[in-house]
Protein backbone atom coordinates (compact mmCIF):
# COMPACT_ATOMS: atom_id res chain seq x y z
CA UNK A 1 0.00 0.00 0.00
CA UNK A 2 1.30 3.47 -0.85
CA UNK A 3 1.66 5.79 2.11
CA UNK A 4 1.30 9.50 1.55
CA UNK A 5 3.77 11.99 2.90
CA UNK A 6 2.57 14.99 4.89
CA UNK A 7 3.21 17.38 1.99
CA UNK A 8 1.11 15.33 -0.41
CA UNK A 9 -1.77 15.14 2.04
CA UNK A 10 -1.66 18.90 2.57
CA UNK A 11 -1.83 19.56 -1.14
CA UNK A 12 -4.87 17.32 -1.57
CA UNK A 13 -6.58 18.97 1.36
CA UNK A 14 -5.81 22.41 -0.08
CA UNK A 15 -7.21 21.43 -3.46
CA UNK A 16 -10.37 20.09 -1.83
CA UNK A 17 -10.83 23.35 0.04
CA UNK A 18 -10.34 25.31 -3.16
CA UNK A 19 -12.92 23.20 -5.02
CA UNK A 20 -15.34 23.57 -2.13
CA UNK A 21 -14.86 27.34 -2.11
CA UNK A 22 -15.35 27.55 -5.89
CA UNK A 23 -18.53 25.46 -5.63
CA UNK A 24 -19.87 27.72 -2.87
CA UNK A 25 -19.02 30.80 -4.94
CA UNK A 26 -20.86 29.38 -7.96
CA UNK A 27 -23.91 28.57 -5.85
CA UNK A 28 -23.84 32.04 -4.24
CA UNK A 29 -23.81 33.71 -7.64
CA UNK A 30 -26.90 31.73 -8.69
CA UNK A 31 -28.96 32.90 -5.72
CA UNK A 32 -31.30 35.84 -6.10
CA UNK A 33 -31.01 38.87 -3.81
CA UNK A 34 -33.80 37.72 -1.51
CA UNK A 35 -32.19 34.31 -0.96
CA UNK A 36 -28.81 35.96 -0.28
CA UNK A 37 -30.44 38.25 2.26
CA UNK A 38 -32.14 35.33 4.01
CA UNK A 39 -28.86 33.39 4.12
CA UNK A 40 -26.94 36.34 5.58
CA UNK A 41 -29.65 36.94 8.18
CA UNK A 42 -29.56 33.27 9.19
CA UNK A 43 -25.76 33.40 9.55
CA UNK A 44 -26.03 36.55 11.67
CA UNK A 45 -28.65 34.87 13.86
CA UNK A 46 -26.27 31.94 14.37
CA UNK A 47 -23.47 34.29 15.43
CA UNK A 48 -25.79 36.16 17.79
CA UNK A 49 -26.95 32.90 19.39
CA UNK A 50 -23.35 31.76 19.88
CA UNK A 51 -22.39 35.06 21.52
CA UNK A 52 -25.48 35.00 23.75
CA UNK A 53 -24.59 31.47 24.86
CA UNK A 54 -21.04 32.57 25.69
CA UNK A 55 -22.36 35.54 27.68
CA UNK A 56 -24.71 33.29 29.67
CA UNK A 57 -21.89 30.85 30.34
CA UNK A 58 -19.63 33.63 31.64
CA UNK A 59 -22.47 35.02 33.77
CA UNK A 60 -22.96 31.56 35.27
CA UNK A 61 -19.24 31.32 36.02
CA UNK A 62 -19.24 34.75 37.68
CA UNK A 63 -22.25 33.83 39.83
CA UNK A 64 -20.57 30.57 40.83
CA UNK A 65 -17.39 32.41 41.82
CA UNK A 66 -19.40 34.93 43.87
CA UNK A 67 -21.18 32.09 45.66
CA UNK A 68 -17.82 30.47 46.40
CA UNK A 69 -16.50 33.74 47.76
CA UNK A 70 -19.47 34.18 50.11
CA UNK A 71 -19.13 30.59 51.32
CA UNK A 72 -15.44 31.10 52.08
CA UNK A 73 -16.10 34.41 53.85
CA UNK A 74 -18.55 32.79 56.28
Amino acid sequence: MHEKHEGEMGMEHGMGMKKSWLFKKMMWEQLDDDAKKQYMLRKLDEKIMKKEFKVKLIQHKVETLRMLKTQIER
